[in-house]
């Protein structure tokens, strides 16, 4: 009976470590990003056979249901225009004119990939929320306070945050060459 409850014990054991680390690997973030464009990363793998089995269990933990970059690129936004990571307490001009693709859209995530609470229940800005006059130039403003005007995305002051920029049916040019295509900057304009 003692040997008995030993194996028990040792796979029981063994199978929390193997779940627990196997969790922790694909908590990481989505593995490795070849393209670096500003504050912007990505891989064109996501989504895609050819992904090694980390990226493709943290995009599965991250819960994007990735698609192939013809139809969809995940860019991910951890870090400002200087390399600073970002800080829900300090406020962030994100400007940026139009994105060579069909749909686009920014949402905020708190560092274990979840949508960052905040009172407007408001996490996400898109190209369809730009107004015809703002088509040669847009800014958002990315802050726990609301500017007096303008476009917000609102953060939690005192905790870290990512971005993501999924550009759906990205075009030609720029799948050519996304390193060099022009994606939205992220300023930091000050702090609590």
């Amino acid at each position: 009976m003692r040997a008995g409850l030993r194996y028990t014990i040792t796979i029981l054991a063994g199978l929390a470590l193997g779940t627990g680390g196997a969790w922790a690997l694909a908590g990481r973030g989505l593995g490795k990003a070849d393209i670096v464009n500003g504050s912007w990363t990505t891989s064109l793998g996501y989504g895609t056979k050819s992904t090694d089995p980390f990226t493709r269990a943290g995009v599965a933990r991250r819960g994007l249901l990735a698609l192939p970059a013809t139809e969809t690129v995940y860019w991910q936004g951890a870090v400002d225009s200087e390399g600073k990571a970002l800080d829900g307490s300090c406020r962030y001009a994100m400007t940026g004119a139009a994105l060579d693709a069909r749909w686009w859209s920014v949402t905020v995530y708190d560092t274990a990939g979840y949508l960052m609470p905040n009172a407007l229940n408001a996490w996400s800005f898109n190209g369809a929320a730009i107004s015809e006059a703002e088509k040669g130039g847009w800014r958002v403003e990315i802050g726990p306070k609301q500017p007096a005007g303008g476009h917000w995305l609102p953060t939690t002051a005192g905790k870290p945050f990512h971005l993501t920029l999924r550009m759906y049916n990205p075009g030609k040019g720029f799948i050519a060459d996304p390193s060099k295509s022009a994606l939205p900057v992220l300023k930091k304009e000050g702090c609590a």
